[in-house]
């Protein structure tokens, strides 16, 4: 099943017994903004406290872990960088679809690119996906649908606050491009971030961070593990998300970045391979 399908179940039909069908998430624009919707207030939450943290710091106080974390989610996410993402979907222990994405983003230049490679029960899936401007370009394996190899759409706009809306508390889907910014909207409504001693990887040294976000009316919950550089970059995150009424579906992420400030080469696909829509082909979660 889709990663698509496996969202759209469990954000409406878990209950005490599991989640029931099995069917693709609604297709459409018009259902893609509905799911938005389930979770829009858990964004918006506590803004105010992350704000003054961020004042308290520049004041000349010691910046509070909060303070911290949300600093450089903002310093990488304003620069290039490559990363690695291992995204593992699970109901019940069991695991149910797993992704692999790599690639790169340089969001002076919104230029990137990203390769999906994802494990289904059905079958594996490849997806190429190209950010060049205000345009995505999307290349799904085994697809004719569109009756040419790439797909180009419009980049879908961000909310006000500037933080993607998804079908979770914290995700990525391949309409828009892999940025520890993500994770910004789940700070907002983060109860307490601490201190979680040093972190080290390949050429850095640094400290990591943990934090917990809780929202009943959702369900969800969040706990995230942040490791930044000394330089307040972020290296690492690696988070748990859990849904549903009894917390039967989870997702495992690990994400690192590396190469920062390299240049990011986009090619645009060949013209008479490209299919144009107004919205982004098929938009698959991970």
């Amino acid at each position: 099943m889709p990663r698509e399908g496996w969202l759209a179940v469990h954000e409406t039909d878990i209950n005490e017994s599991g989640p029931r069908g099995g069917g693709a998430a609604p297709a459409g624009p018009g259902a893609r903004s509905r799911w938005r919707l389930l979770v829009a207030g858990g964004g918006a939450v506590a803004a105010v406290g992350v704000t003054a943290a961020l004042l308290a710091a520049s004041a000349g106080r010691a910046p509070s872990p909060l303070a911290t974390v949300a600093g450089a989610l903002a310093k990488t996410s304003a620069g290039s960088y490559r990363f690695s993402l291992d995204s593992v979907l699970r109901f019940r222990g069991r695991e149910m679809s797993s992704d692999m994405v790599t690639g790169a983003f340089d969001p002076r230049h919104g230029l990137g690119t990203e390769l999906l490679v994802a494990r289904r029960p059905q079958g594996p899936l490849t997806a190429q996906i190209r950010f060049l401007g205000r345009y995505v370009y999307t290349r799904v394996s085994g697809s004719s649908a569109l009756g040419k190899p790439w797909d180009k759409a419009p980049v879908p706009p961000v909310a006000a606050d500037g933080i993607p809306r998804r079908y979770e508390i914290y995700g990525f889907v391949t309409d828009r491009p892999v940025s520890p910014a993500e994770l910004s909207g789940a700070l907002r409504s983060a109860g307490t971030v601490r201190e979680a001693g040093s972190a080290s990887g390949p050429g850095w040294t640094g400290t990591r961070y943990v934090f917990t976000v809780r929202l009943p009316q959702a369900p969800q919950s969040l706990t995230a593990t942040v490791e930044l550089d000394q330089q307040g970059r972020v290296r690492r995150l690696m988070t748990i998300t859990t849904q549903g009424k009894q917390g039967y579906v989870t997702t495992d992420r690990d994400l690192t970045f590396s190469d920062f400030g390299a240049p990011v080469p986009v090619s645009t696909p060949p013209g008479s391979q490209v299919a144009y829509t107004s919205h982004p082909y098929s938009g698959f979660l991970f």
